[in-house]
């Protein structure tokens, strides 16, 4: 039985380490997950292509919304790729995150590659995908304010970005409701 505690109380750490690093909720999104919108079973999608195409030197590449860059962040912190990851936190966010992590559970890291790496192993223990909702409450050029909600657990809160040169940063993770 001793056991069997240990591993409820280890599970619950797994479990309150997790909700601590799910932060972001809204009840009618704005924009849907990517995650949405697989193509059911056996059904090829195809690009339509344009009849009238665009010489390449009119067109300019688009640049990425905060939506879709804080996705892509979510996506590489599930792989993991650490260094894409830490690259897309702000420095004293990543610090925040370290610090909240050591004292509320049971998993002790030193490091953004750390935070990472532990985070995708627990999302993976947990059996959680990273399928979102973010309605975009703010976006200019250079700053974003997201609120988003983790469709596995319920949780949510608001995402506070910046661009100060070509791609999103997260400076800010705000956890409002906990699934």
């Amino acid at each position: 039985m001793i056991y069997r505690n240990g591993r409820v109380a280890a599970l619950i750490g797994i479990a309150a380490a997790a909700a601590l690093l799910l932060s972001a909720c809204t009840a009618n999104p704005i924009e849907d997950s990517p995650h949405d919108t697989a193509a059911p079973s056996g059904v090829t999608m195809q690009k339509a292509e344009s009849t009238d195409p665009e010489p390449a030197a009119q067109t300019a590449p688009s640049r990425q919304g905060a939506a879709d860059a804080f996705r892509a962040w979510l996506d590489t912190s599930r792989i993991p790729d650490a260094a894409a990851s830490c690259a897309a936190l702000s420095p004293e966010l990543a610090t925040r995150m370290i610090a909240e992590l050591n004292e509320r559970g049971p998993i002790r890291v030193s490091s953004c590659d750390e935070l990472i790496a532990v985070s995708a192993e627990l999302y993976r223990a947990l059996n959680q995908d990273a399928s979102v909702d973010i309605s975009v409450q703010q976006e200019t050029a250079t700053d974003a304010t997201l609120f988003v909600t983790y469709l596995a657990t319920g949780s949510c809160g608001t995402v506070v970005m910046t661009r100060p040169a070509g791609d999103w940063i997260i400076t800010e993770q705000s956890q409002e409701c906990l699934g």
